[in-house]
C-alpha cells in the first residue's frame, strides 16, 4: 500500500485529505497546536526533526496543506508569513527531491491580481497582497524540483469545526452578530468544497501516471459568487431578514485584495478529472449545525 503524508491534518482542507485517502493509502496526518490520535505531532519549522520524520516513515506521496492563510495575519506578521508560507515549503520541497518524496504543494489562487480571469496554469502570477507574495515565492522554491506539484486552490468551505474556521461559514456569524452586518460585494469568488479538492487530488495521484504529474494544477468550482449573494443565501435558509445586509461594492480589508481570480483546470478538464457541486446548498450544510434552532 502506497504511504501519504499530510501537513496540516488537524485544518479544514487536511480533514479532508486525511478522510478521502485513508481508504486507498497508508495516510500519516500530522498537525502541530491540534495533534490528536490519529494525527501524529510534528513542528515542521524544526527542519532536522522534519528530516527525520521523512527518513523514519517513508512516504511516497507529501500533500502540504500546512499555511497561514489570512491575509491581515500575513499583513501583520511578516516574519511569521516567511517562516511558515515560504521557508517550509522551500524545505520541504529540498527535503522531498533529497528523499525522492513526490511534493503536492497547496497555494492559492491570491497569486493572481484578478485583472485578467479566468487564469490558465501557465498564466503569469502577480500577487497583490503579502499572502499571495509568499505563495508565489513558494510556488517557485517548489518547481525548481520538475517532479513536484503546485495545486492552486480558491476559497474552501467544508465540515467546519468552528464557524469562523472558513472565511465563507464566518459569513453566518457576522449576520447574527450585527444589526446591520456589511458583506462584500466587490471581490467574485469560487467557493469550493474542501471533500472536492481532496477528491480531485486522489484522482491526480490514482489516475494520471508519473509522466502527466509535475508542475501546475488548479482545482476549481466554476460558480461565482460574492459574499454578499451567499450570505443572502444563508439568510433565506434560516430565517435572517437579508433586508438588513449591505452590500459593500468596493474592496473591504486592510489587505488588499483581487477583485476576481478565477482559476482554470485546463490540464485536469482535459483528464476528465472534474468534482463539483452547489456551493450554496454546501455552504448551507456546513453552517447548519450552528444555527440555533427555535424553541418549540
Amino acid at each position: 500500500m502506497k504511504k501519504i503524508m499530510i501537513t496540516g491534518a488537524s485544518g479544514l482542507l487536511g480533514r479532508a485529505l486525511f478522510n478521502t485517502f485513508s481508504d486507498h493509502f497508508e495516510v500519516i496526518g500530522t498537525a502541530f497546536s491540534r495533534a490528536s490520535e490519529p494525527l501524529v505531532p510534528l513542528n515542521l519549522t524544526d527542519f532536522r526533526a522534519l528530516e527525520d520524520f521523512l527518513i523514519t516513515h517513508k512516504p511516497h506521496y507529501l500533500i502540504h496543506a500546512a499555511a497561514e492563510r489570512r491575509p491581515e495575519v500575513c499583513l501583520e506578521n511578516p516574519e511569521l508569513t516567511q517562516q511558515l508560507n515560504v521557508s517550509l515549503p522551500a524545505a520541504l520541497a529540498n527535503l522531498c527531491h533529497q528523499h525522492q518524496v513526490e511534493l503536492f504543494f497547496i497555494s492559492s489562487d491570491y497569486v493572481f491580481d484578478g485583472t485578467s480571469p479566468p487564469y490558465a496554469e501557465t498564466a503569469q502570477p502577480a500577487p497583490l497582497n503579502d499572502y499571495g507574495i509568499s505563495k508565489y515565492q513558494a510556488e517557485q522554491a517548489v518547481l525548481a524540483y520538475p517532479q513536484h506539484n503546485v495545486v492552486r486552490i480558491p476559497v474552501l468551505y467544508g465540515a467546519v469545526e468552528k464557524i469562523d474556521e472558513s472565511a465563507l461559514t464566518i459569513t453566518w456569524q457576522q449576520l447574527i452578530q450585527s444589526n446591520a452586518p456589511k458583506m462584500d460585494n466587490w471581490a467574485v469568488r469560487y467557493p469550493t468544497h474542501v471533500d472536492d479538492i481532496a477528491k480531485t487530488l486522489k484522482a491526480i495521484i490514482t489516475q494520471l501516471d508519473k509522466s502527466e504529474r509535475g508542475g501546475v494544477f488548479h482545482i476549481s468550482d466554476t460558480t461565482p459568487y460574492t459574499k454578499f449573494q451567499l450570505a443572502c443565501a444563508l439568510a433565506d435558509a434560516f430565517g435572517y431578514d437579508k433586508s438588513q445586509i449591505t452590500a459593500m461594492d468596493s474592496p473591504v480589508g486592510q489587505a488588499a485584495r483581487p477583485q476576481n481570480c478565477q482559476l482554470s483546470d485546463n490540464r485536469l478538464a482535459k483528464k476528465g478529472i472534474l468534482y463539483q457541486r452547489d456551493a450554496i446548498k454546501g455552504l448551507i450544510e456546513a453552517v447548519r449545525p450552528f444555527v440555533k434552532q427555535p424553541e418549540v
